[in-house]
């Protein structure tokens, strides 16, 4: 990764930017955001960035401080992102220009809102304060030991009973064990993606590779390009990935029109096929998320071949070539080809209860956009729900059932996460916010619900649509004669 002081001339004198100024230029072009009052020029290193351009174009021209501290280690703020600064940020409260709006009685309902997440703004970065105070944010490598263990045992099961099995029950058996050790290091790959292990980019980095890609066939890079973006615009239809999924899933009827996806940077088409499984996709589910596994083959293969800019390319293919050689080998040892194919099935489809858990916490969450001034933590809060379950069932989840605090703190171990809950909770009554948590039944029935009022729509959208081909037919029908005459006469 090249140097950043080879992307930013020297500051000369102090600079200073107001909201208009930012506007106009990033309307200009450049690529400009503002962290703890102070304006950072990205333009240069963007390409570089390691969570994707995406994630930084999300945040130009305001102010993403709680998105970048949330997302980053402490030493990006304190020693790295200092070289791209160019100015001081003056907000709307201290501008001049906005002195007379700031004073007016009639504020409209952009600025009372603006001042209110302000406040929830304040209250979230205090609550930061508590949770490192209270050493939260701090990595037990007493539990990744333990995890370890189970990963191994989970492993070495899968291994002993494809290699000295003797019968169906055996090989299902070892298929099982396989599918647990997929789902399970996925936690610790996540970890790794968040650099929230060894708190060093290249160390958890090899981590991540490690995991994702030598044990699971998976790119590490094309996970952290989509969810770095899935955290900044959580559950916004045009710019998560989480929750564009056409033609197999709608989670809001705003999908029905189309939209270009800014992520795939392609129109996503609301099509026979997408209206035929979208008025499906309730009971269709499960089913898809069990072969939810495969396409994540296929996003790791297509990320790594077309990504413009990435350093671990290599690596990455390296992990990848292993994993494609060392699971054939595995699998071959089956004494059938029926045996085989059964065996690929049940190891990949029983890792959906991943897939499962995750969108569970956003498939049935608001998809709306209230605009730039809403606060990081009400934005995570409102798209975002909690599982609740006994504590001897955290293992299972992997502490990620607490997705709303995850997305509060992404890089808190996830550990930390249910020790949490209790700040969390506590941050939400003082601002008025709510938390949202439910139990795994709980939240299945909302998510089968939410999918359901979408796709019970479907019919009604097809109708119109045909109502209005019709209306605009039957028009041609009644102008064209009139033209035609026209032309007669002329």
């Amino acid at each position: 990764m090249p140097p950043e002081s080879t992307y930013v001339e020297p500051l000369t004198k102090r600079n200073v930017i107001n909201k208009s100024q930012l506007d106009a230029r990033c309307k200009a072009g450049e690529i400009l955001i503002v962290v703890n009052h102070k304006v950072y020029k990205l333009d240069k290193w963007i390409k570089h960035h390691p969570g994707g351009q995406l994630a930084i174009r999300h945040c130009i021209g305001r102010d993403c401080t709680d998105e970048v501290k949330a997302l980053h280690p402490d030493y990006v703020l304190e020693k790295k992102i200092k070289y791209f600064e160019i100015a001081d940020y003056l907000p709307r409260e201290s501008d001049p220009d906005f002195e007379p709006l700031l004073l007016s009685n009639k504020k409209s309902k952009e600025d009372v809102f603006a001042t209110q997440e302000a406040q929830v703004s304040a209250a979230y970065r205090q609550l930061e304060q508590r949770l490192r105070a209270n050493h939260l944010f701090e990595t037990n490598y007493i539990n990744y030991a333990w995890e370890f263990s189970r990963y191994l045992t989970l492993f070495t099961m899968a291994i002993v009973l494809n290699l000295y099995g003797t019968c169906t029950m055996h090989y299902m058996a070892s298929a099982l064990c396989l599918a647990m050790f997929w789902h399970q290091i996925s936690f610790f790959a996540h970890d790794a993606g968040h650099n929230s292990i060894s708190h060093n980019l290249q160390i958890d980095n090899g981590i991540g590779i490690f995991l994702a890609d030598f044990l699971g066939g998976l790119s590490i890079g094309w996970w952290k390009k989509s969810h770095y973006v899935h955290h900044i615009v959580t559950n916004h239809p045009i710019h998560d990935p989480d929750i564009q999924h056409l033609p197999f899933f709608a989670v809001t009827t705003r999908i029905f029109k189309g939209f270009f996806s800014t992520y795939h940077q392609k129109e996503m088409v609301f099509d026979r096929a997408a209206q035929f499984f979208v008025s499906y996709q309730h009971y269709l589910y499960y089913p898809i998320m069990m072969m939810g596994r495969f396409n994540l083959y296929i996003q790791s293969m297509q990320f790594l071949m077309f990504e413009p800019v990435y350093p671990y390319r290599k690596q990455e293919i390296v992990g990848l070539t292993v994993y494609w050689i060392w699971y054939p080998l595995f699998i071959k040892q089956l004494p059938t080809w029926n045996m085989i194919f059964a065996y690929v099935m049940v190891s990949h489809m029983f890792t959906f209860m991943l897939h499962v858990q995750i969108t569970l916490s956003h498939f049935g969450m608001s998809t709306e956009d209230l605009g730039e001034y809403e606060s990081f933590a009400a934005k995570m809060l409102r798209t975002t729900m909690d599982v609740d379950c006994p504590l001897w069932l955290d293992w299972f989840h992997g502490g990620l059932q607490f997705q709303a605090i995850h997305h509060l703190f992404p890089r808190m171990p996830r550990h930390n996460l249910r020790n949490a809950q209790p700040y969390v909770r506590e941050f939400c009554e003082e601002v008025g916010l709510t938390y949202h948590i439910h139990g795994f039944a709980k939240g299945n029935s909302i998510v089968y619900s939410a999918l359901k009022d979408v796709a019970d729509q479907v019919g009604f959208f097809v109708e119109v649509a045909k109502h209005e081909a019709k209306e605009y037919i039957d028009a041609q029908k009644i102008v064209l004669p009139d033209m035609e005459e026209t032309k007669k006469d002329l």
